[in-house]
């Protein structure tokens, strides 16, 4: 077992950021947690209701602070910083937005990590930030992973609908780009362990699905991305990490023949010094789709390191 002893949170004032602090907090994860933000009375407010909820859940751990932690210790740094997504906003100004914000951030992020800790990122878009941070801001692509499980939990629902299922008995991935460049692997779908045989019009309907899902939700125009299902997945991710046992995250290619070297979603395990990420089994279709959406990522993030 890594454990991830002292962990960061930074824009842990904020709907994602707040929602994973909660989370990590109530599952007793780590052994001391700061929350950092720069609307200090907010951060402090989730801090003192976090606290109460440790105290109503009976746990001692992790310790919550508001501010930095000690230089150099910090085993886990989750940046949840982001400027609010918005429908109407062109995607490449979002992206340039919270590059600039990255940037102004990754002093600090530097100086409270471990020499052996992890980033884990969950500003958007996850795959093209992580890209051009490792060339452009000095993280270490063995060190810095990005958060992508909702994918995932989205596919499998919508599996579970379509073939009038519990999403208990569904087990799948989905790889690639976090969001729009998203790839269902419908191979790996299982039912209670066994694989499925898809008509046409079944994995036409699922891949309409998941394809617009991000459109429906920002059209709700709530104000809020969403929130707790990011908590929940991140605790599972940093849980399931510090046991060693394989996630699905965003994760440097560098190393894998098969793909261009970026960052997208794969398979990966937490050695307790780097992350080892995997090509799992795929079809054709799907590897080819997978190639196409790396080599998109990283022409992105080189137009973005350009600028």
């Amino acid at each position: 077992m890594h454990q991830f002893s002292r962990i960061c949170v930074i824009g842990a004032a904020g709907v994602v950021g707040s929602s994973v602090a909660a989370q990590l907090a109530a599952h007793g994860l780590g052994q001391e947690l700061y929350l950092q933000d720069i609307r200090e009375n907010l951060v402090e407010a989730h801090r003192i209701d976090i606290s109460d909820a440790q105290a109503l859940l009976g746990l001692d751990e992790p310790q919550l602070f508001v501010g930095a932690a000690p230089a150099g210790t910090a085993d886990l740094v989750i940046v949840a910083a982001s400027l609010p997504e918005n429908p109407r906003a062109d995607r490449r100004e979002f992206l340039q937005g919270n590059a600039g914000l990255l940037r102004g951030l990754a002093p600090s992020v530097h100086e409270q990590l471990a020499p052996e800790g992890v980033v884990l990122l969950l500003s958007n878009p996850v795959d093209i930030l992580a890209d051009w941070m490792t060339r452009t801001l000095g993280f270490s692509e063995t060190r810095l992973i990005g958060y992508s499980l909702n994918d995932a939990a989205r596919f499998r629902a919508a599996v579970a609908d379509e073939l009038g299922m519990r999403v208990s008995h569904i087990d799948a991935m989905v790889l690639g780009e976090h969001g729009r460049g998203q790839v269902p692997v419908f191979s790996s779908v299982r039912v209670n362990g066994r694989a499925v045989e898809w008509r046409p019009a079944q994995k036409q309907r699922l891949e309409e699905h998941m394809a617009g899902w991000f459109g429906r939700y920002l059209a709700l125009n709530s104000g809020r991305s969403s929130g707790w299902a990011s908590g929940f997945g991140v605790m599972k991710l940093v849980r399931e990490l510090e046991h060693g046992q394989q996630v699905i995250t965003t994760v440097s290619t560098r190393g894998i023949p098969q793909l261009p070297e970026t960052y997208t979603a794969l398979p990966v395990r937490w050695s307790g010094q780097s992350m080892r990420a995997e090509l799992p089994a795929l079809d054709r279709g799907e590897l080819e789709l997978l190639r196409q959406v790396a080599r998109s990522t990283r022409a992105a993030a080189d137009e973005l390191e350009s600028t």
